[in-house]
């Protein structure tokens, strides 16, 4: 496969990039060591059913210095390794660092490049209506994922964001009634600058409606850019001005959780305090259980990156190199794959295991009794 990274350069990564993808697994022959059998899962594709067209392609992340960019970037790179295509198909990356201004020109730029697909990871699109056009005009396919989907996409690789913001919440109201509550003060770390975020604070709101016992006492607005160090900030006056009258910090994805659950151990409140988060990402796994009791985040849900990289890998395959019918393949434009939730001490994967693969805290209580009722 021969990559062209036009934006993508190594060096150190700040504090926020926590988990650069060589220390989490080691790239995308370590996820293609960890999957062995990635092309058979998806769908049949093997390395002799690969298409024997060459293509060009554009993948153009929004942030790739973000575990979930490059866990889904992973994922793309193991499948192609998987099935071969990796000697056929060229591949340009490039990273607008964040800046969905650049992002615009980047899909222009592959446009008229006349590329032969195009996949945007963790897009704002919304801000990307005219380059959109553009790529609609010029019939290439295109593709995106976790973006939200906006025309002409094929396909969005994603989650149910409504679905895990209902699990993160939901969870939170059943670990404070679990404790004996019948009143409770929370805060929440809200995220409104991407969609998926965004649709699961909505869901927190929703979830209050239904619970007035639990009071929310504040809630912070953050954006990407020193989000890890603005949330510590964020919780270290919360910590301040409320104290151990809090029960619960809510956030939107694991790194703020991290954020948050660090500076509650600095005042020695891991005790009284939870968190809870989403999204899956190793290093926040890793610290919940090492930390087990003495870690506040107790939350996660898993969303599958990889799989997202991959199944995309598998559509451009289908679509572009063989020719396949989109509609067929495709029939509906959001395609989202499950996200387990994770509970300290009950159901995390071990160290080196895909979060993904998990079984969902539920579905234990499912299994549970399934087995008795076969006798």
């Amino acid at each position: 496969m021969r990559i062209k990274n036009d934006s993508v350069k190594e060096g150190a990564l700040s504090r926020r990039d926590v988990l650069s993808w060589t220390g989490k697994i080691g790239g995308a022959a370590a996820v293609a060591a960890t999957m062995p059998k990635m092309s058979e899962f998806l769908l049949g594709s093997t390395p002799a059913h690969a298409a024997d067209k060459p293509l060009n392609v554009a993948v153009l992340g929004q942030q790739m210095s973000a575990q979930s960019d490059q866990r889904s970037w992973a994922g793309m790179q193991a499948w192609m390794k998987g099935v071969g295509v990796d000697k056929s198909w060229k591949v340009n990356l490039t990273d607008a660092k964040g800046d969905p201004g650049k992002l615009v020109s980047q899909i222009q730029d592959a446009v008229t490049a006349k590329v032969d697909a195009i996949i945007v990871l963790f897009g704002t699109l919304t801000a990307a209506h005219a380059a959109l056009e553009s790529v609609k005009n010029s019939k290439i396919p295109f593709f995106s994922i976790d973006s939200g989907w906006q025309a002409p996409a094929i396909a969005d690789l994603t989650s149910n964001n409504y679905n895990i913001g209902g699990s993160e919440s939901q969870y939170m109201v059943d670990r404070l009634l679990g404790s004996g509550k019948d009143k409770a003060k929370i805060a929440a770390i809200i995220a409104n600058f991407h969609h998926g975020t965004r649709k699961r604070g909505k869901v927190l709101e929703t979830l209050l409606t239904e619970n007035t016992w639990i009071e929310q006492v504040d809630s912070r607005v953050i954006q990407y850019a020193g989000f890890y160090e603005k949330t510590q900030n964020i919780v270290n006056d919360w910590l301040t001005r409320y104290g151990d009258e809090l029960d619960c910090i809510w956030c939107p994805w694991d790194e703020p959780a991290m954020a948050a659950s660090e500076a509650i151990v600095s005042k020695g409140l891991q005790h009284k305090i939870f968190v809870v988060g989403a999204d899956g990402h190793p290093t926040a796994l890793q610290r919940m259980r090492d930390g087990g009791d003495n870690w506040p985040q107790k939350s996660t849900c898993a969303q599958a990156f990889e799989l997202w990289g991959a199944y995309c890998g598998w559509l451009v395959n289908e679509i572009v190199g063989k020719g396949g019918d989109a509609k067929k393949l495709v029939p509906v434009p959001i395609v989202e794959f499950p996200a387990p939730l994770l509970v300290s001490g009950v159901n995390l994967p071990k160290k080196g295991g895909e979060p993904w693969q998990a079984t969902d805290l539920y579905y234990i209580y499912q299994e549970r009794v399934v087995a008795g009722m076969k006798g």
